[in-house]
């Protein structure tokens, strides 16, 4: 078999751990606050919180930005090790 590079995957396993307690950090934090992902403009500060669910922030993504993840490379990196 051979060996398959992936630093991005190994990176992942090596965060693993803080990833988690963060991820439950956001998790506790929306659900005391609403969040909404600041790169979308809305017309009003008073939105309707019942709207689409890609309007709130991505826990993923956030925390990929924050450990310095790239989330296409590491899919690409599963895909090479399938």
């Amino acid at each position: 078999m051979t060996n398959v590079d992936t630093p991005t995957l190994d990176r992942i396993m090596e965060i693993q751990e803080s990833a988690q307690l963060c991820g439950e950090f956001l998790e506790w934090l929306q659900e005391k606050y609403v969040m909404y992902d600041k790169n979308i403009k809305r017309d009003s500060p008073f939105v309707d919180v019942m709207r689409d669910p890609g309007d709130y922030i991505n826990e993923e993504k956030i925390l990929a930005e924050f450990f310095d993840i790239d989330l296409k490379e590491a899919d690409r990196e599963r895909f090479r090790i399938n």
